[in-house]
């Protein structure tokens, strides 16, 4: 027998902002959870979900709306499903991502005191983004619905670079050359004032190649495609781009430049990912006869910085395309006490026969470096710098570095991620209590 539940519709109070960047209210005792909703809106909303200890519940009408609100400026706001906060006014998004981390430090990770967290807005809080995703199917390119598969066709994406938009305005008269591949990566370096494209590979995309390169040709702004295959990559044209970074903290004038390949990673927010390499050398403090690890190293994006300040830098990381970037990286910038050791992190460590090292240095991925705990208190290094964009996971690993006799001494907030609940954190660890 099917069972129909009855829409339910109620008014509520949104009382604060929640992960995932939910509004959380209550209704008859019980909390509900309304996307798009902030504090201090009062609101008619529809129940969408019963759960035995929360609600979920969709924004219907605005009654009364928060000081915080304002109009969002994308028309695809709401229906695309990348940005969740155009309704909040920018100048309080970094504030209740700081009580969100708070409560999750406490909720998840038991952390009963924690030091004040600092927070670093972006100086863009739009038109910052060097990486997107589209999606391509049925005459549309553009995003995908929220929690469907239905592509939104877009014009432009308001938190992407000037650069990115350009290229989409391109693709869009070439909807057809890339509707068999179903979805394109853009990724622009803003020095170069260029970009490249990025594409799932199959053999039968192979009759599509010549007309790649004639695009390529008749287009300034690509200057490389990369076809990502299971197994291995193609690639045409140049598809490395190149950035600076101007950073405050370095014993040098001249900025550093870094070279990023298709199958390696880089930050979407290149302003905000200055702020975390100053954050990171800040919290590291590494003296010129320090040994440091940097975990997850990636293209040197902190190992480099770091090793201009210590004696000796060592970055493990098991993806080669990152470290022949990083070791280029590293003669290209003229720094000769970095080295890079192509591995899984667990492995390498298990294995160290190189000395303690004095700090280490890491930025996991999402799943956090739980598995690698033991090994990483085992070297005993005086400091740890844990970078995250996953605050529950953060949380978690965290409380497992005190449960070996760490002290969690700093925090800073890096808005990475403007318009969305994401957030990037530095934490700071140490052996001895300050």
């Amino acid at each position: 027998m099917l069972l129909r539940t009855m829409v339910k519709k109620v008014q509520v109070p949104i009382e604060s902002v929640a992960f995932k960047g939910y509004g959380v209210g209550r209704t008859h005792g019980k909390v509900v959870f309304v996307p798009y909703a902030v504090t201090g809106d009062y609101a008619w909303i529809e129940i969408v979900e019963e759960k035995k200890k929360y609600s979920m519940g969709r924004l219907i009408q605005v009654i009364e709306p928060s000081s915080w609100r304002v109009d969002p400026p994308c028309s695809y706001f709401g229906l695309c499903g990348g940005c969740h906060w155009q309704h909040i006014r920018y100048a309080i998004q970094g504030e209740l991502k700081k009580e969100i981390l708070k409560e999750i430090m406490g909720r998840l990770g038991g952390w009963r005191e924690i030091p004040s967290i600092s927070v670093l807005p972006s100086p863009d809080p739009f038109g910052y983004r060097v990486r997107v995703q589209l999606k391509v199917g049925g005459g549309s390119l553009g995003f995908y619905q929220e929690r469907s598969h239905r592509i939104i066709d877009i014009e432009g994406c308001p938190v992407s670079h000037p650069l990115i938009n350009e290229t989409i305005q391109t693709l869009r008269k070439e909807k057809t050359l890339f509707e068999e591949f179903g979805e394109i990566e853009i990724n622009i370096s803003p020095e170069e004032k260029r970009g490249i494209l990025i594409l799932p590979y199959h053999p039968r995309h192979r009759r599509t190649e010549e007309r790649l390169k004639t695009f390529l040709q008749a287009d300034p702004i690509i200057k490389g495609f990369a076809l990502k295959g299971k197994k291995k990559w193609l690639s045409f044209g140049n598809p490395h781009l190149n950035f600076a970074l101007f950073l405050k903290n370095l014993k040098r004038k001249e900025p550093l430049h870094l070279r990023s390949s298709p199958e390696s990673f880089f930050q979407v927010n290149l302003n905000q990912n200055q702020k975390l390499i100053d954050t990171v050398v800040e919290f590291s403090g590494g003296g010129e006869n320090e040994k440091v690890l940097d975990l997850y190293a990636g293209v040197g994006n902190l190992t480099l910085p770091l090793a201009i300040h210590a004696g000796e830098v060592w970055g493990i990381e098991e993806n080669r395309a990152a470290v022949e970037d990083a070791t280029f990286n590293a003669e290209r910038n003229g720094i000769r006490n970095a080295r890079f050791i192509e591995g899984k992190v667990e492995e390498v460590l298990k294995d160290w026969k190189r000395g303690r090292p004095d700090q280490m240095i890491l930025d996991p991925p999402r799943a956090g470096c739980k598995k690698v705990v033991d090994l990483i208190a085992g070297l005993g290094p005086k400091k740890i710098v844990y970078v995250s964009c996953e605050p529950t996971i953060l949380s978690r690993d965290l409380r497992l570095f005190s449960e070996k006799g760490y002290f969690l001494q700093k925090l800073c907030l890096i808005d990475m991620f403007p318009q969305t609940y994401h957030m990037e954190v530095v934490a700071l660890l140490t052996q001895s209590q300050v």
